[in-house]
């Protein structure tokens, strides 16, 4: 697996702009706030600017997904917390009545 270096070096104009491309440029900049525009940057030095709105087209249809998915997560996590409460104070009242 190509470190961050690595992968900064390879990207030229012949490089593959796809999702896989996207998600590492995503991957490394989660951890690297600068990885972001310095790959803008070189894009835009060799010429594929377009890659650069390519890149936060998919990142805004990744991102609309993986919010859609996580507060499905997270309301059946509530669900799940408020079943668990009802059954602990269910046996608390219980306790308190014997």
């Amino acid at each position: 697996m190509a470190d961050k270096q690595t992968f900064f070096e390879s990207i030229n104009k012949d490089t593959l702009f796809d999702d896989e491309f996207f998600k590492k440029v995503y991957g490394y900049s989660v951890c690297n706030d600068l990885f972001l525009g310095v790959v803008a940057s070189k894009l835009i030095s060799i010429g594929k600017s377009k890659e650069v709105s390519a890149y936060n087209g998919w990142y805004t249809a990744w991102k609309t997904n993986y919010d859609l998915k996580t507060k499905k997560v997270a309301e059946w996590y509530h669900k799940e917390c408020d079943k668990q409460y009802e059954r602990l104070m269910k046996i608390k009242k219980e306790k308190v009545i014997n």
